[in-house]
C-alpha cells in the first residue's frame, strides 16, 4: 500500500474519565466516530503509571518492571525488549506525534519512543513551580503555595489570560494536532492526545459548573482547590461528605466541557478529511477512572496503587476499525487487546513482545476473565475479573491521611488486603475480605468455590496475589515524576 494511502491513527486518551461518565455524557461521541462501543471495557490498573504500558507498549505495568526494575520503559527496545505501538508504526513508515502535559506519558519515561515531536509531559511553569515547593518539604509551605494558587493566581489568570488551566487543555492540543496535520489530507499520519481535562484539580469552565446542583455555592478556583486538597489527602481529612458530593459534580462539569471539545476537533477532522470513518482508525478511551466512595474504598481520586475498584478500571472504550461496521459489544474487554489489533488492523506486524492479541471481529475483543497488575511500593499487586462480575484483587488502604505531596509513608500506615467482590447494577459488594497474612478462604460455597477458581486462573496467567519487588527502589527522575502527580503511594516505604 502507498504511503499517502495508508489509514491515518487516532488515539485520545483522557485521563481519569469513569465508564459511567462517558455514557451519561457523551451519546452522541459513537455516531459521530462511527465505531464500535465496547461497554464492559476494562483497564488494566488503576492509575497511569501501572494502566499505561498496555496502550503504550501493549504489556502489563510488571513486564516493564521486570525488564527495568521500575515503571519506567528502556530507552530504547534493545534495553527492554518492548516494541512500543508507536515504534511499530514509525518503523513501517507512519509520521507518529504525542501530546500530553502529565509526566508520566512522556519523554521521561521513554513513553516518547517512536513519536517524532519530543515535548510532551513537559512542565508548565505551575508544574515548575510545584517541584519548588515540594522540594522544601514544608507541608504548611505547600498547602499555603496551593491555597495561593487557587485563590489568587487562577482567578488573575481566568479573568485576564486565555490559558488559565492547571494542565495544558483539550483545545490548545487541537490547535497543534490540526497545524501538524496541515490543510490537506495525508495518509499515514499517527497522532495520540492524552488528555488532563478530566484530572484533578477539576476546573471546567465557569458555566459547565453553573449547570450542575451544588451543596455549597464556592468560585470555580475555590472548587479545583477543594478537590485538589481531598484527592492529594486521599481520603479528604475535615472535607465533609456534601464536599465529595460537589468535588464529583465539578468532575462530571469537566468531563461534559471535555466531550464538548472533542466532539468539535473530530468534526474538524472529518471535515478537512483527515480521518474519515470506514478509512481511518480512531480510538477513544481513558487510562483508568476516579473514584469519590471513600466509605467502601477508602480513598478519594485513583490512589493509593493499587485499588482495582470498579470505578477506578472500568473505561470508555470506543474503536472505530476500517474492518469493523459501527455497533455495541457488551462483553468484557480489556486494553491489553487494543494496540495489537489497532496495528494488525492497518497492515502492521504486531510485535512478539506485546501481550494482548488481534481481534479480527469486535466480538473477538471479548475475555471471559481480565487481569489487573500493578507496581506499588515494596510489592507487585494483581487482580482478576470475571465477566460475571466476580473479581478477586488485592489492594492496599491507609489508615491515616497524609498529604501525598510532602510525606513519605511510614511504618503503620497502610495495609494490604485481599478481597472478592461483586459488581452488578452497577454497584460493587465486598464478598469476602482477608489481610494479605492470613490463610483464611470463604468459609461456604459459592463463594469459596468461586474464590478458588480466581485464585487458580491468576496464579497460572500473571502470578500471585501480592509478590514483593526485588529492585532497590526508585531512580529519582521516576520519583519525581511520581510525586508531581501525587502518586506517592508508588514509591517505597522509606
Amino acid at each position: 500500500m502507498d504511503h499517502g494511502d495508508r489509514p491515518n491513527v487516532f488515539v485520545l486518551s483522557a485521563d481519569s474519565l469513569r465508564a459511567d461518565a462517558f455514557r451519561a455524557l457523551m451519546d452522541e461521541i459513537p455516531d459521530l466516530i462511527g465505531g464500535v462501543t465496547f461497554t464492559n471495557a476494562v483497564s488494566t490498573a488503576n492509575a497511569t503509571g501501572s494502566s499505561m504500558p498496555s496502550l503504550v507498549g501493549g504489556v502489563y505495568s510488571e513486564t516493564v518492571h521486570a525488564a527495568t526494575r521500575t515503571l519506567k520503559f528502556g530507552a530504547s527496545s534493545a534495553e527492554d525488549g518492548i516494541t512500543t505501538t508507536a515504534e511499530a508504526l514509525s518503523e513501517a513508515g507512519y509520521d507518529c506525534r504525542l501530546w500530553s502535559s502529565n509526566h508520566i506519558v512522556g519523554a521521561e519515561r521513554h513513553y516518547d519512543r517512536g513519536f517524532e515531536n519530543d515535548d510532551a509531559g513537559a512542565p508548565s511553569y505551575k508544574k515548575r513551580a510545584q517541584f519548588l515547593v515540594q522540594r522544601l518539604g514544608s507541608e504548611r509551605l505547600f498547602d499555603a503555595a496551593r491555597w495561593g494558587y487557587f485563590n489568587v493566581l487562577n482567578p488573575l489568570e481566568d479573568r485576564f489570560l486565555s490559558d488559565d488551566t492547571y494542565y495544558e487543555d483539550a483545545r490548545s492540543f487541537h490547535r497543534d494536532v490540526l497545524s501538524s496535520l496541515g490543510d490537506e489530507r495525508a495518509g499515514g499520519q499517527m497522532r495520540w492526545i492524552h488528555y488532563m481535562d478530566t484530572h484533578h484539580p477539576f476546573d471546567p469552565p465557569a458555566e459547565y459548573l453553573e449547570k450542575r446542583d451544588l451543596n455549597t455555592e464556592r468560585s470555580r478556583s475555590r472548587l479545583a482547590e477543594l478537590s485538589s486538597r481531598a484527592i492529594i489527602t486521599n481520603r479528604g481529612a475535615g472535607i465533609s461528605d456534601e464536599d465529595v458530593e460537589d468535588i464529583e459534580q465539578a468532575y462530571l462539569a469537566a468531563c461534559e466541557h471535555w466531550r464538548d471539545e472533542l466532539a468539535m476537533f473530530v468534526t474538524l477532522l472529518k471535515r478537512r478529511g483527515h480521518f474519515v470513518p470506514g478509512r481511518d482508525v480512531m480510538i477513544v478511551t481513558s487510562d483508568h477512572g476516579e473514584g469519590f466512595d471513600r466509605e467502601s474504598q477508602g480513598m478519594i481520586g485513583h490512589t493509593p496503587t493499587p485499588a482495582f475498584w470498579e470505578d477506578l478500571v472500568r473505561v470508555p472504550l470506543l474503536v472505530s476499525n476500517p474492518d469493523w461496521e459501527p455497533g455495541t459489544v457488551d462483553r468484557q474487554v480489556s486494553h491489553i487487546d487494543v494496540m495489537p489489533t489497532i496495528l494488525d488492523a492497518v497492515g502492521v506486524d504486531v510485535p512478539d513482545s506485546m501481550e494482548g492479541r488481534v481481534a479480527a471481529e469486535p466480538a473477538d475483543m471479548g475475555r471471559e476473565r481480565v487481569f489487573f497488575s500493578s507496581v506499588g511500593p515494596e510489592r507487585v499487586y494483581r487482580g482478576i475479573c470475571a465477566e460475571n462480575g466476580w473479581k478477586l484483587f488485592s489492594d492496599r488502604i491507609r489508615d491515616v491521611d497524609v498529604n501525598h505531596f510532602t510525606h513519605a509513608d511510614g511504618d503503620g500506615h497502610d495495609h494490604v488486603r485481599v478481597l472478592l467482590t461483586h459488581y452488578d447494577a452497577d454497584s460493587e459488594t465486598v464478598r469476602f475480605e482477608r489481610e494479605i497474612d492470613e490463610g483464611t478462604v470463604p468459609d461456604s460455597d459459592p463463594h469459596r468455590e468461586i474464590y478458588e477458581s480466581l485464585l487458580a486462573e491468576l496464579t497460572d496467567r500473571r502470578g500471585a496475589l501480592v509478590t514483593n519487588r526485588d529492585d532497590e527502589g526508585v531512580p529519582e527522575d521516576v520519583e519525581q515524576q511520581l510525586r508531581d502527580l501525587g502518586y506517592v503511594d508508588d514509591l517505597p516505604q522509606q
